[in-house]
């Protein structure tokens, strides 16, 4: 079936809106009402500004002193940014033992199952017309409800593509003005192909999540700063756009393969989160845990495994443990697999998600994992599901 597709073009290179909407937050930063409105469209504009620069490949960075006004304003923000994430490691210590029961048990009941899948041969990656790129990816949105969506960032060019390589792990990312509740996508080398579109799904998950935020700017800082839920709806439409390529059986081989490495990432993740959680408190509340090299961080942890040589291997190999992107990530992906069920069994009506959005701005409580009865056993049950998949191309 052939969607409405006219001869647009997805992906722009041109930065001339970027520039519109900069001299837009300019003006409401110079009208903020509050240091928390303050802080928000200082840190618009600084991603901007790096987003102009990338997209029209000027060598210049941004100048703090032009975003922020003078240098008590940028003092000021940097003391209130340093202050959420002294909240985040201070609540991570106080729920550390929480957080290192959890994920022991994610670690050894995921490390039982995921030793037994052999990676087979990649099948390649299809390189589709833009036309079957755009239907496709129109079809998945459809099938949520969001096909508008996905017409308006097309119409109103606002995916963006980027040659420049971002930080490791990082493909694309959503530029979010929370005052306009303005929305733009970068994504890394925008190909028209299945990866693409898996990072498109991802950044759209959080279009759709920063667009459903209330005006509370302070609520929205705290969801930016201090929570652990920041890519739980983002993976959630990860998990989604692999199911709907499954059930509908597009580009099987690729998607399994993406399915594949999915899985992988998490996994790295969840074993991350593990290590950190073992930990002396001191380091992590002061920081300092930053700066361990990675065979300081072997000796701290190593009495906590059986196969040394492996964890060793995963340490040396790992380029971050930084509490907040880490465990952002493994929660992330926790909430996803129960998350996607969810909208599942609501015939892919995402009204569902609103449950967590009453708690996603919060900092870490065991009571959100509670309210969607979130265990390391029921993880494991809808994790089986995607190995079982996985196992059947092995086989």
């Amino acid at each position: 079936m052939v969607y409405f597709f006219g001869g647009i073009m997805i992906k722009t290179e041109n930065p001339k809106k970027l520039y519109e909407k900069l001299e837009l937050a300019k003006r409401q930063l110079k009208n903020a009402k509050s240091r928390e409105e303050r802080i928000a469209l200082s840190n618009y504009i600084y991603c901007l500004l790096y987003s102009i620069k990338i997209v029209s490949n000027e060598e210049n960075d941004p100048i703090l002193k032009d975003i922020y006004g003078n240098y008590k304003n940028i003092t000021l923000f940097n003391k209130k940014i340093d202050g959420h994430l002294d909240k985040v490691l201070r609540n991570f210590v106080i729920s550390k033992d929480f957080h290192k029961d959890f994920f022991e048990k994610m670690f050894r009941k995921t490390t039982k199952r995921i030793k037994f899948l052999e990676e087979d041969e990649y099948s390649g990656i299809t390189t589709l017309s833009e036309g079957d790129f755009y239907n496709i990816f129109f079809e998945f949105m459809s099938k949520l409800g969001l096909s508008k969506y996905f017409d308006k960032f097309v119409k109103d060019h606002r995916i963006y593509n980027t040659n420049v390589q971002f930080d490791i792990n990082t493909f694309g990312y959503t530029l979010f003005n929370p005052i306009s509740k303005d929305s733009d996508i970068f994504i890394e080398g925008l190909e028209y192909d299945i990866f693409s579109m898996y990072v498109l799904a991802h950044e759209f998950g959080h279009v759709y999540d920063l667009n459903h935020f209330n005006n509370n700017i302070a609520d929205y800082n705290k969801y930016v700063y201090e929570s652990f839920n920041g890519e739980s709806i983002s993976k959630t439409f990860e998990r989604l756009f692999i199911d709907f390529l499954l059930e509908n059986n597009i580009l099987k081989d690729e998607t399994k393969d993406q399915l594949f490495d999915m899985i992988n990432y998490n996994y790295e993740y969840i074993v991350s989160s593990y290590i950190i959680s073992l930990l002396p408190d001191i380091l992590l509340i002061d920081g300092s845990y930053q700066d361990l090299s990675r065979t300081k961080i072997y000796k701290l942890v190593e009495r906590n495994f059986k196969e040394k040589n492996s964890i060793r291997k995963f340490i040396n190999k790992s380029c971050n443990f930084d509490v907040s992107e880490t465990f952002t990530y493994s929660y992330g992906d926790i909430y996803s697999i129960f998350l996607k069920e969810m909208v599942k069994n609501n015939d892919y009506k995402l009204d569902v998600l609103e449950e967590i959005f009453e708690y996603r701005n919060s900092l870490f409580k065991e009571d959100m994992l509670n309210k969607f009865n979130i265990t390391p056993d029921n993880y494991v049950k809808l994790y089986e599901k995607d190995i079982d998949i996985l196992k059947k191309k092995t086989n």
